[in-house]
């Protein structure tokens, strides 16, 4: 019977010793911080530059509408729509009524001329034998010197129209229209064709106010066609807005040769906005309030609210008129427990949240 209730009652103080033990441990608290870390950064300075596409013409840098000197009958044409041709080269020749009025005035004047010559030789005979007077002789020589200027002017206006009959290519080129047929009536007013220039080409594109602001004959426009891309330099700006488009006119002139026909459409890429050399912070550590924009500054350990006043901004940076300076700690991180006057830890360099 003892052998049985002593280890009964070991058993029995071997638990009433864990259950003191265990009343009368010490708890041990666990204690958790409660502070948000967070990222910092100081404003920088830095360009933002933001484009936008347009469509523009390609146009060759010069181009002539050529326009008889005189008006006729077309007696041939030496072109067609498309051919290139040669500055010089002949293109039509014209007949004109005008011309036989101005060859009988210049017949006419040359007869007068040499009558004037043979009365003058005939004078200057009498003169020297003492059968005249001097000044019987130089008024001979005055008509026979007018009868010399009325021709030479008759002439010079027969030549000049002569010339007129036959047109030519201002300019090389290829020739983008032909106005006129055989046998129809050409114009002093009107062209017979129009000729694009060899060279360069341009291309011609209209622009908003705001982007008209911000650029300048010398910017660098990229101009896509296709899988190609060129680059061009503007050249000039239009000072009025174009009534028909509602647009500012802008040319700007392909720095290389380009594989591009006259009227063929290209996508622009324009400078819209830009800032230069100004103050920016990460765009993701701007929040808004009502519209208000406003970041956490970093100070003693908690987070300010800051209003800001903000320019323009890209997919990663915002600029910052008003409201930071360059010393300013920017929390760039987030935080649902971000709030003004929130305590808050810095995260140093390789440390984990």
């Amino acid at each position: 019977m003892k052998k049985k209730i002593i280890p009964a009652i070991i058993i029995i103080l071997a638990a009433l010793l864990v259950l003191f033990r265990f009343l009368n441990r010490e708890e041990t608290e666990v204690t958790y911080e409660s502070r948000p870390t967070v990222t910092i950064e100081q404003p920088s300075q830095g360009d933002i530059t933001l484009y936008t596409e347009v469509i523009g013409t390609i146009e060759p840098t010069s181009k002539a509408d050529v326009i008889p000197k005189m008006s006729g009958e077309v007696l041939e044409v030496n072109f067609q729509a498309g051919d290139h041709v040669e500055a010089g080269q002949v293109l039509c020749r014209i007949d004109s009524d005008a011309l036989t009025s101005l060859k009988l005035n210049m017949d006419a004047a040359q007869v007068t001329l040499a009558e004037s010559q043979r009365n003058l030789s005939r004078l200057q005979t009498l003169y020297a034998a003492g059968a005249i007077s001097q000044q019987e002789l130089e008024q001979v020589q005055d008509g026979t010197e007018s009868a010399r200027i009325a021709y030479e002017a008759a002439k010079n206006q027969y030549d000049l129209q002569v010339e007129y009959t036959t047109v030519t290519a201002p300019i090389s080129g290829t020739v983008e229209s032909r106005n006129i047929e055989v046998h129809d009536f050409a114009s002093n007013g009107a062209p017979i064709c129009t000729i694009a220039s060899d060279g360069q080409f341009q291309v011609e594109f209209g622009v908003t106010d705001k982007t008209h602001e911000n650029i300048s004959t010398g910017d660098t426009v990229t101009l896509e066609k296709g899988s190609a891309a060129y680059d061009a330099q503007i050249t000039e700006i239009g000072s009025m807005i174009n009534a028909a488009t509602g647009l500012y006119d802008v040319k700007a002139v392909l720095s290389e040769e380009a594989d591009l026909t006259t009227g063929s459409k290209v996508k622009l890429s324009v400078i819209r906005e830009q800032a230069l050399n100004t103050m920016i912070i990460p765009l993701t550590a701007v929040n808004y309030d009502g519209g208000t924009p406003y970041v956490y500054c970093y100070q003693d350990g908690t987070a300010v609210r800051t209003e800001i006043e903000e320019g323009i901004n890209d997919e990663d940076w915002m600029q910052v008129l008003s409201g930071l300076n360059k010393d300013s700690q920017v929390i760039t991180s987030w935080s649902n427990e971000l709030v003004d006057g929130a305590e808050v830890l810095i995260k140093e360099a390789g440390e984990t949240e």
